[in-house]
């Protein structure tokens, strides 16, 4: 088994809230956004999108991490975007 001790290429798999957490969710918003929410189904949208928000610092991290394994940055490097405009881009 050759390939064995290669760490894997495959950009890990997003995390997810579960399906019923996100229906739930988005009925909460819908509510809010009516103005019809109780104080304890605020609290409960609250609690979903802190575990939302969570979720996708988690899935940034990880990735963040995947990509610099194999990019051979330093460990203290940090991520940048640069935009270049391409040279027969018109103005």
């Amino acid at each position: 088994m050759l390939g064995a001790c290669m760490p894997s290429r495959i950009p890990p798999q997003p995390n997810q809230l579960p399906t019923e957490d996100q229906q739930r969710m988005h009925g909460l918003l819908d509510k809010n956004s009516e103005g019809t929410i109780t104080p304890d189904e605020r609290a409960e949208l609250e609690g979903l999108v802190e575990a939302s928000e969570r979720l996708m610092v988690n899935n940034a991290r990880r990735l963040a991490e995947f990509t610099q394994k194999f990019s051979g940055a330093p460990a203290t490097a940090v991520p940048v975007t640069i935009w270049v405009k391409p040279e027969h881009a018109e103005p």
